[in-house]
């Protein structure tokens, strides 16, 4: 190929179909084009400088002017109560369903008339979670599924359609905290790690929100972790899958916005603290700095809250919400030495 010739007759010649891209996917085969540099950009002069000056200052302006009802409304709506949404005979999906923090959002979504996939590589434990949700009076199925494997996700939207029908609230539970194990940096365990933690999310999402467009009807939900914003420089690698689903999760809060759909489908992300789930996470987390002197909380108190969240459409909250996400945030915004001030004297306080 000469080097002169269009980007698109570079794309069509190195992006065809081949052995490679079948099985590594075609952005490997994207990776191997010819750098093409965009054109110059044009020299701006005085008078272009000037008017650009000017439109920002205008926008400056209207921005303020439209900000001022805004924040009124904002602060009459924190002082009234919001009437939570009515759930009854929506069908929820809870991934990582069986067991810990996953069952008892299950239980908790079925207390308030939901009907409740669980799904979950513990088969087992999948269908006993199954038996307590339907005490509750409501639908409920178990399935043995790998959520990070695109192609099970995939065939479990045709089953759960099939038996419960279209899912409406999407929890995506199902996470790994790799310091469990003691060969955690090797690469295997690293790849399970971000397939798990984030492309899995990626897979659900991408099966079923197509279906709440179409239905006007939907919630996302995701469970990250108080680490995507209490960050202490003891779990890399965890931290970094959760960091990377707040991300993901504020870039497809705009998407629906964007896609003409945030008033029927919602999103919710939740930052729960240390919970009292597996034996052997609590164990190795209370021998960890700073988390000896957190409380571990109850995943049933944990899931309460989550779903009071999903019910009053939070955008986002700590599990349990002890306070407002906004003002961990602001702390996280300040000087490096103010966060540190905060995590020593809240976080490492003497009993």
């Amino acid at each position: 190929m000469q080097s002169g010739q269009p980007a698109a007759m570079l794309l069509s010649y190195h992006l065809a179909p081949t052995d490679s891209a079948r099985t590594m996917g075609s952005l490997v085969e994207f990776q191997k084009l010819p750098y093409n540099p965009a054109s110059p950009l044009e020299p701006r002069t005085t008078l272009i400088t000037l008017v650009r000056a000017v439109r920002v200052v205008v926008n400056i302006l209207v921005f303020i002017a439209k900000l001022i009802p805004l924040l009124i409304y904002l602060l009459l709506r924190k002082f009234i109560c919001r009437k939570p949404k009515d759930i009854r005979g929506w069908v929820a999906l809870v991934t990582g369903g069986a067991n810990g923090l996953g069952r008892q959002i299950a239980i908790e979504l079925a207390k308030d008339g939901c009907h409740v996939a669980v799904a979950d590589l513990d088969e087992y434990g999948a269908m006993r979670t199954v038996l307590e949700l339907r005490y509750y009076g409501v639908k409920a199925a178990a399935y043995c599924v790998d959520v990070a494997n695109a192609s099970q996700v995939r065939d479990l939207q045709r089953r759960v359609e099939a038996e419960l029908g279209p899912v409406d609230i999407l929890v995506n539970n199902a996470g790994l905290v790799p310091f469990l194990v003691s060969d955690e940096y090797v690469p295997e365990n690293l790849q399970r790690l971000v397939n798990v933690n984030i492309l899995a999310n990626f897979y659900t999402v991408n099966t079923f929100l197509p279906g709440m467009y179409v239905r006007q009807r939907g919630h996302i939900v995701t469970i990250s972790s108080a680490a995507a914003y209490l960050s202490l420089g003891l779990m890399r690698h965890y931290t970094t899958t959760k960091y990377a689903m707040r991300g993901f999760m504020e870039e497809l809060r705009d998407e629906i916005r964007l896609a003409g759909h945030s008033k029927w489908v919602k999103t919710t992300t939740i930052y729960p603290f240390q919970l009292n789930t597996r034996k052997e996470l609590v164990t190795a987390v209370l021998k960890l700095p700073y988390f000896s002197k957190l409380p571990v909380v109850d995943p049933m108190v944990a899931a309460q809250s989550i779903v009071r969240s999903i019910r009053i459409n939070k955008r986002k909250a700590f599990a349990p919400d002890w306070f407002a996400v906004r003002w961990v945030a602001f702390v996280e915004d300040m000087p490096r030495k103010i966060k540190y001030l905060f995590q020593d004297q809240l976080l490492s306080g003497d009993d």
